[in-house]
This record gives structure tokens, sequence and C-alpha cells, in this order.
């Protein structure tokens, strides 16, 4: 399959929240869970990584204790069958999954945890970096939209008050004023998902939304649960919508009204109601074989223009010196590809008839 530019329709925003990736993170018991339930019902299907999921009435739930489980879920979710069952896949919680990769690569080099051998020489923490990340992202690879649970850490954050800008200050909901050597700090709690920051970042490059569940008081002093959905100095949040609200009740219908509410601001030619997620996205595919034929029918037409040693060029210059086209195997598929197009190109400035 070839990308093809002129093939390109303009992109259209869809209005259905099960088009969206996410990471949600609160406190626990703040209701993480039942909310992505209600959110998308019967189509989600549950990894999780605790065994507190009895009260999720009608939930389609997955417990897995290791590494190697969470891979059978995922091989298993290729299958069709489960492809028009499922749209979201909720891995919950995530925190729990990451000490299981850990053990898993950990005991891949006969160490009882990472970093236990010295004459490794990082290439365990290396792979288990990789090996989350290629775990994390085959949901979407499979088709499905991810969803991430997560619970949340607090830090102290102390600032320079004369380093503070105004605007970061209005945000702050709670914060104490110190004093240390004659310099006056702002002090608060910073809230962030408890994940290791280098996995977290694999994370956050993927989701659309970052949510986080917070309590609060009204104006009658009652607690109330609300979602943030942008960032402040004090939690970690944000959209993909510019013009999404910043802050909602905790409620499922609350916050498809606030996707709604955002895509509302998009011209009527750019948005659908047709679910669009990014799995719907699919990467390049070059088919080895189909190329090999067409690397074989421009050579003979190079061949007979006497143009042979323009197609030595492009392919040393792309798979290096003294190596032959019809010599490419299916690990240089990619390199394969480039020659041809190159060849290809090359046909028609020499103006060689390649389809003779």
């Amino acid at each position: 399959m070839a990308i093809d530019l002129l093939s390109i329709e303009p992109q259209k925003v869809s209005t259905d929240v099960s088009s969206y990736s996410m990471l949600i993170y609160g406190n626990p018991k703040s209701g993480k869970s039942s909310f992505v339930h209600e959110l998308y019902g019967d189509r989600v299907l549950h990894i999780t990584t605790e065994k507190r999921t009895k009260a999720l009435a009608g939930a389609m739930v997955q417990y897995v204790s290791s590494w190697a489980e969470y891979l059978q879920v995922l091989a298993q979710l290729r299958k069709p069958e489960l492809k028009e069952r499922f749209d979201v896949v909720s891995v919950d919680t995530i925190d729990n999954l990451l000490p299981m990769v850990e053990r898993y690569v950990a005991s891949k080099y006969g160490e009882s945890q990472l970093g236990e051998l010295t004459n490794t020489y990082g290439k365990d923490w290396a792979e288990a970096k990789s090996t989350w990340r290629n775990g994390v992202q085959m949901i979407e690879r499979e088709g499905y939209v991810p969803c991430f649970v997560s619970h949340a850490i607090q830090n102290t954050i102390q600032i320079p008050k004369a380093n503070m800008l105004e605007e970061d200050a209005k945000t702050l909901t709670s914060y104490n004023e110190t004093t240390d050597k004659g310099v006056q700090y702002i002090e608060y709690l910073q809230y962030q998902p408890d994940i290791k920051p280098k996995y977290l970042a694999v994370i956050n490059n993927m989701v659309d939304n970052i949510l986080f569940i917070d309590s609060t008081v009204d104006s009658n002093n009652n607690e109330q649960r609300v979602i943030r959905l942008r960032e402040t100095l004090q939690y970690q949040a944000g959209s993909t919508f510019k013009d999404i609200v910043p802050v909602i009740p905790l409620d499922p219908e609350a916050y498809k009204k606030a996707i709604t509410d955002a895509v509302s601001h998009i011209d009527d030619e750019h948005k659908t109601d047709v679910r669009q997620a990014d799995a719907d996205t699919s990467d390049t595919k070059f088919d080895y074989n189909e190329l090999m034929a067409e690397a074989q029918k421009l050579g003979q037409a190079m061949y007979k223009a006497d143009k042979l040693d323009k197609v030595t060029a492009i392919v040393e210059d792309v798979f290096g010196k003294d190596h032959k086209l019809n010599e490419a195997t299916e690990q240089q598929v990619e390199q394969l590809a480039v020659a041809v197009d190159q060849i290809k190109a090359k046909a028609m400035e020499e103006g060689v008839d390649i389809e003779a």
C-alpha cells in the first residue's frame, strides 16, 4: 500500500466520546473505574490489575496478575469478533502494570529486580522501557481506543513568591506562604499520576485527554467531585480541544457534553458524529513480493533503454556498495520501496517507457 497524497480528504472531528483516548487519575475510591464504565458501557473491556471490581455491575472485566497475562489478553483482542464487541480497552490501574513489566524484563536478565546486575550496562532498564512502550501501544495498534486509569500522588512544591506569575497564582486552590532565610515561598500540593516519569511520558504522548478527579466544595460547603481538564501548577491535566471547559462535574454526561461543546466551535463541514479514533489511521504496509515484481519490471525497462548505470547508482545509495536489487530481503522491504520509487522517478526523468 503506497502513500497517495492526491487521495487525502479533509480531516473531520468527531463528537463521539469513544473517539478519544484518555488517562484518568485521582485518589483511591474517587470514582475513576465507575466513571469509565458508565461512560463507555458494554463497549469497554476492563483489564484490571486490582481485584476490587465487584461493584461494577455489568462490566466486562479481565483481571491480570503478570505481564505475560496482559500480553495474552492483547493477543486475544486481535480476534475479529472481539473487535466487533469492544471499542475501548481500559487498563485499571496502569500503576500496577508497571512492576509487572519490570519483573518480566528483570527475569530475562536473571535479576530479581532491574539494575541488580552491573554487567547489563543499563540494557535491562532500556528494554523495560521499550517493552512498556510496545505493550501499551499495542492496544491502539489492534484498533481499540486506550483508556488508562491511575492513582494520584502528591508532591509538596515550593516556588519563590517573586518568581510566580500572577496568572499562575490565581489557579491555586490552596497554598501556604512560608519564609526561609528571608525569601518568601508559595508552598502547595501538586498532584500527578502514580507512574514513573519515563513510563508516564509514553502514556502522555498517546492520549488525547488527561483527566484529574478532584474534590472541591460548593457554595454551601458541600463536598463535590469534579474533573479537571486543564493543567495548572497543582495538577497535571489537558485536552486535545482548545475550547474545552476547564472543570466539569464527575459525571459521564457532563464529559460527553464538554466534548460536544468543544467540537461545536468547529465548522459543520469539518465535524462528524461518526467515531474517528487514532486506531483507524493505518500504517503503510509494504508488500515485498509486489515490490520485487515492480523492481524487476523497472530493471528490465532501464536495461533496454541502456540506463542500467542509473539503477546501480540508486541501489548503491539505498542499500550500500556491491548490493544487487534482486538480493533485497523481506527485512529490507522499506529500503526496497525507497529504491523502487527512486528508480521509477529516474525512469520518468530519462524518458524511459516503464509500461512497455
